[in-house]
């Protein structure tokens, strides 16, 4: 009788193997299905957003011809280029430095650079002010030891006192 249950018993447990075997093999083609599935909802989706943004991009060239058509075109801000000249100066001279290192560091003020050359000292600055908007902006201690010789739209042209003035 022992042996009869213990040959049940090894039936059984075989059976539950083959079982185990067959929901094992069921469960990865399962899994391989849903593989599939998320990777074909993932190609959807790289497509969708690629339509929006295409849509996007000829919404917004719709409307930059549309806007153009009823109110003209853009108008940029022009940039003025400011040259401040500086006549009868030594290289290295305080004030001159004290100037060019205030402008530099204004808002507003782009590509700001110096030359020297023959005595003059030449700033550059480019800028959507005017020379006078500039030079009014600048403190007063900055100012200072300077004298406004000649001032236009975009230029101004100062020099350093010497001793007999």
């Amino acid at each position: 009788m022992g042996l009869f249950f213990g040959f049940v018993n090894a039936q059984d447990s075989e059976a539950a193997k083959r079982r185990n075997r067959g929901m094992t093999s069921k469960t990865a083609d399962q899994v391989e299905q849903v593989d599939q599935t998320v990777q074909k909802t993932n190609d959807d989706i790289d497509q969708t957003v690629e339509g929006i943004d295409n849509t996007i991009e000829g919404a917004k060239e719709t409307v930059e011809k549309v806007g153009g058509i009823l109110f003209g075109p853009k108008k940029e801000k022009s940039k003025n280029k400011i040259v401040i000249s500086i006549d009868s100066v030594a290289y290295g001279d305080e004030n001159v430095q004290n100037l060019y290192n205030e402008l530099s560091k204004k808002n507003g003020m782009k590509k700001t650079f110096k030359t020297f050359s023959d005595g003059v000292v030449t700033i550059q600055i480019e800028t959507k002010q005017t020379a006078d908007a500039i030079w009014q902006e600048i403190s007063q201690n900055t100012r200072a030891p300077f004298k406004v010789i000649a001032m236009g739209k975009n230029n101004i042209s100062v020099g350093l006192p010497t001793e007999t003035e």
